[in-house]
């Protein structure tokens, strides 16, 4: 895996005396406010080494493939959340008492093994001076030729699929063959006009030629990564028309951690309404944590890009469990279409 030696050379601070064991997290990028980590190292002591992953896929085959994993803490999608934790490898953490903050919905989506961060969506990421956002799934995966070969798309068993199958009017978790076939027609057309699968953050920050990324598949409150990142609001963010596809992230604790009850600390802590409320307004995702939610501004809660319309988050479809025939038939379908991919690149 690209990132295992990175991460595993990044575990450890050196220096660090008995007393100042780090907590080491693993979660996605740019997705904890500096301000927060900073207020409890100085309250605690306690050096935050985060790792960085890539996509869920990506975490959840390190996690897979590790016996003892080298994470105090992890962020996870919910299901992978409610799966990991039955095997035993995450702490039930049902105990902690800033859990009553929560909306008790993203409670129950995480499980007894997991804490509720942030959720959002997917959308579309786009350069707001050289794109006009597209409207539909269909109009993304149908782009006009200027826009060929300057297009960012996700490598997951879900996102990846997801664009074509909602312009196909199908859900993006369906298991009937018959509908992953058509839609792997539609990705071997839309793969040519593609310029990456890889995470839209990670592919601006380490290529040199990121300004030929014009427009990308894309998670709610990147954009404001890409602008804190470049400076400016150069890129703005879009949900098509139809279905809204829900995330949630999850942070669960490590049975094997060697600093448990820093780690618990560490979680009521980020549930504590105060800081989950500045980690929102610092990150601009949308906080699972309702007495936070009183203490935001009225242009964070504005945000349509963090906060669709009620109507659309009460019929929308959250990230579900897939069987184990799906993922094959799907991972099947994304090595063919990552192969042909690098063949022409």
């Amino acid at each position: 895996m690209k990132y295992l030696v990175f991460f595993l050379s990044t575990l450890f601070v050196s220096q660090l005396s008995a007393n100042e064991t780090p907590l080491n997290i693993y979660m996605w990028e740019d997705t904890l406010s500096p301000r927060v980590k900073q207020d409890w190292e100085k309250k605690t002591n306690i050096p935050l080494n985060l790792s960085h992953f890539d996509n869920d896929d990506e975490r959840s085959l390190l996690m897979m493939k590790s016996i003892q994993l080298p994470f105090d803490l992890i962020i996870l999608d919910n299901v992978s959340a409610q799966l990991f934790g039955k095997k035993g490898i995450f702490e039930d953490l049902s105990h902690l008492k800033n859990l009553k903050h929560n909306q008790e919905k993203w409670n129950s989506a995480c499980g007894k093994y997991a804490v509720p961060y942030f959720w959002g969506t997917v959308g579309i990421a786009y350069q707001n001076s050289k794109v006009a956002p597209p409207k539909t799934w269909s109009e993304f995966v149908n782009p006009p030729k200027e826009l060929y070969g300057k297009i960012g798309m996700i490598e997951d068993s879900i996102e990846s699929f997801l664009p074509v199958l909602y312009s196909l009017n199908l859900s993006p978790i369906t298991a009937k063959q018959n509908d992953l076939q058509k839609a792997y027609s539609k990705m071997l057309e839309f793969n040519d006009k593609t310029l990456t699968y890889e995470y839209i953050l990670s592919y601006i920050r380490s290529q040199e030629k990121a300004e030929n990324m014009l427009i990308a598949l894309a998670y709610s409150g990147d954009q404001y990564s890409l602008n804190r990142f470049y400076g400016k609001n150069k890129w703005s963010f879009t949900i098509p028309e139809g279905q809204l596809f829900i995330w949630l992230d999850c942070l669960a604790l490590n049975t094997g951690a060697q600093n448990k009850q820093e780690a618990y600390r560490f979680l009521d802590y980020l549930m504590d309404p105060s800081v989950a409320a500045k980690n929102a307004i610092d990150i601009k995702a949308a906080t699972p944590n309702a007495t936070a939610i009183k203490l935001l501004p009225e242009w964070y809660l504005n945000d349509a890009s963090l906060f669709p319309s009620e109507e659309r988050v009460r019929n929308a479809q959250i990230d579900s469990l897939l069987s184990s025939e799906n993922i094959s038939l799907r991972t099947k379908i994304i090595n063919k279409i990552l192969k042909r991919h690098e063949a022409k690149h």
